[in-house]
């Protein structure tokens, strides 16, 4: 991988627009995050849950004049726009898939400040692995191409991106963070506003942080050896048969080799025979008896 305070990665953005008069309060209802006051070009990480508070989407949401962006995996779309859609029948408020000639591009490394984005795209601000994004258009590539290339920005691979994203411990929609998993087992605590009012699971949410002690959470995974398999589940040597970890992401980075994320008990820290690390445990697979070492997150 090139040696640059500067990289980029370019995708297809999936975008979710929600459009009328009464989209606000409509969002505010829906989504963890306070939709109120949020300036046009301003954006903020926002999930929607569902009723018992798990994960059915999370991602930027973005303000604009006229209307509110929610920025996804193009993958997920679909059914973000069919779910808000339900909910939005009976008010005056309008949700559709805006993805289309969308652009997004992903900035890396400390250097990336100096990048401006092109007129009429979009600057968003760091989130994990990532010191910001612009969002712009396809129409406008090739002036957004011209800023990043002015800027000495180079390119990198999916592969590269996928890993960075992993050392950085980023969860990704339907890999990391599932309906199987509350917001803050999977590193969302940003996406939670604490003093907004009512909006679906909030009621869960609240207790959870009053009276809820998390059981499990997402954490690094340093495999001895080659990656293992997503789904791939995770216990202690000596217990093969209790479960403990289970792999979610997977990737082989320059800096740490073959590593992963996982959805880890913290059982995992606190029964587990300790490894070299400090703070880590060794788990292996009940499958072929593979080891791997919890982490916390970010790898360091």
């Amino acid at each position: 991988m090139p040696s640059s305070p500067i990289r980029h990665r370019l995708s297809a953005a999936g975008v979710v627009a929600i459009e009328g008069p009464d989209r606000e309060s409509f969002l505010q209802g829906q989504l963890t995050q306070d939709v109120r006051g949020l300036a046009p070009g301003a954006s903020r990480l926002a999930a929607g849950l569902t009723s018992k508070g798990k994960v059915l989407y999370f991602g930027r949401l973005l303000a604009e004049p006229e209307r509110f962006l929610i920025l996804l995996p193009r993958d997920a779309v679909e059914a973000v726009r069919t779910h808000l859609a339900k909910y939005a029948a009976f008010q005056k408020v309008t949700v559709r898939d805006a993805s289309e000639g969308r652009l997004l591009a992903a900035l890396y490394g400390p250097g990336s400040a100096a990048i401006t984005a092109p007129p009429g795209d979009t600057r968003l601000p760091a989130w994990g692995e990532l010191a910001g994004e612009i969002l712009g258009s396809e129409a406008g590539r090739g002036a957004l191409e011209a800023a990043l290339a002015a800027a000495g920005s180079i390119p990198i691979s999916d592969d590269v991106a996928e890993a960075l994203r992993i050392e950085a411990g980023r969860p990704r929609l339907g890999f990391d963070a599932t309906e199987a998993n509350l917001p803050d087992e999977v590193g969302l605590e940003d996406a939670l506003s604490r003093t907004k009012g009512c909006y679906v699971g909030q009621e869960i949410v609240a207790r959870r942080k009053t009276y809820g002690k998390p059981t499990r959470r997402l954490a690094g995974l340093r495999f001895e050896g080659a990656p293992m398999p997503t789904g791939t589940a995770l216990a202690l040597p000596e217990r093969p048969d209790r479960e403990l970890a289970r792999v979610t992401s997977v990737a082989t980075s320059e800096r740490f080799g073959p590593i992963g994320l996982g959805i880890v008990s913290y059982e995992a820290a606190d029964g587990a025979r300790l490894a070299a690390a400090e703070d880590s445990a060794r788990l292996a697979a009940a499958t072929d008896g593979a080891t791997a070492l919890v982490v916390p997150l970010p790898f360091a």
